[in-house]
């Protein structure tokens, strides 16, 4: 009996490792063509939490058959990198420059709790941030909202840049530098946009870009039919949907990292890169911008930090990128509940030649 429930339990240790080490070639797979591919990736945390159960496990009672879980983690020691980190990389120095990227949801908990104290614009100011990224802005022609008003309210911001996606709402980049330039790269038939701003950062031209790429669409009510247990008939349809959603969200995404990539690549200045990406560090839209772009997390971040605060799946979803002109310090996720979002900082800092 000892031996049927021994190799009852490998058989399920196989059979959630094997879809582990599959899940490692996510960020290789072009989503515009094997979209679903892609979504073994969301699984990768469950999947790695499984096999880490189960190296304890056998540690316990056998361990000849930890080896299983054992050998398939350390395989993917870089995707694990990208996603965990436990040893941030920290300065007390001032100098450098300060970045902030916040998708703000419309600014919508700042207007349920405009006389509150501590609102959102107040934590925007009180990070001091020297360029400020936001996306999913819903903005003012006149009142708070104001670009040129928040411009003013910002501690040291000299300028700024807005687009528009729909109505008056979109990316907007506030900079404690001139912008000497700006531009955008726009897409086809959605809202979702870049926009990218040439900034003269003492005696440098660096290019911001402030992303904003396809989401899922998958509203809060989607996920009931994921905490339904069983398959209910009535419940195929809604699946249906979902899988609908993630088929749209892969497919569009995919060709909008691959124009940010392409504009990256001819840019000749050094690269600031932030935003919401609305896709995981275990994905192909992350691999594009890894492979020629540091991530400031995995510079100087600790623990997972995921940005995105939905009921489900929770992950890291804000980025800031940076080219090897800077080194990361102080990357910070905040923990505040203005928006289905949290901000994400970091301090860059010219690296020595």
């Amino acid at each position: 009996m000892k031996r049927l429930l021994r190799y009852l339990f490998l058989f399920f240790n196989v059979l959630l490792a094997v879809p582990l080490l599959i899940s490692y070639l996510v960020p290789l797979v072009n989503t515009g063509y094997l979209w679903y591919g892609a979504i073994l990736g969301l699984f990768y945390p469950f999947l790695l939490f499984a096999n880490v159960l189960f190296i304890v496990f056998w540690l316990v009672f056998y361990k000849r058959y930890l080896l299983v879980s054992l050998l398939c983690i350390a395989v993917g020691f870089q995707i694990h990198n990208n996603y965990i980190q436990l040893f941030g990389k920290t300065t007390t120095e001032h100098e450098g420059i300060k970045v902030l990227t916040y998708n703000v949801n419309h600014f919508y908990k700042y207007l349920e709790r405009e006389d509150d104290t501590y609102t959102m614009l107040d934590f925007i100011e009180e990070q001091n941030a020297d360029i400020i990224c936001l996306q999913e802005t819903k903005l003012q022609r006149t009142g708070e909202l104001n670009p040129a008003r928040l411009k003013e309210r910002f501690p040291g911001i000299v300028d700024y840049h807005s687009a528009h996606q729909s109505a008056w709402h979109g990316p907007v980049t506030f900079s404690a530098y001139p912008i000497i330039k700006r531009g955008e790269i726009r897409f086809d038939d959605t809202f979702n946009l870049i926009i990218y701003s040439d900034m003269l950062i003492d005696g440098d031209t660096i290019r911001v870009y402030n992303c904003h790429l396809q989401s899922f669409g998958i509203r809060p009510d989607d996920y009931s039919v994921i905490d339904t247990l069983g398959f209910q008939p009535h419940k195929i349809e809604e699946m249906r949907l979902i899988g609908g959603k993630l088929r749209n969200g892969y497919t569009r995404r995919a060709p909008q990292v691959d124009s940010l990539r392409r504009h990256i690549e001819l840019c000749s200045y050094p690269v600031i890169v932030s935003g919401d990406f609305n896709d995981t560090p275990v994905s192909n839209t992350y691999y594009n911008m890894q492979r020629l772009l540091n991530d400031a997390f995995v510079e100087s971040g600790v623990g997972i930090s995921n940005t995105y605060r939905g009921k489900l799946p929770s992950y890291r979803i804000d980025y800031i990128f940076y080219s090897s002109h800077f080194n990361a310090y102080n990357y910070r996720r905040h923990r505040v509940e203005y928006s289905d979002h949290y901000p994400v900082s970091t301090l860059l800092v010219p690296a020595k030649k």
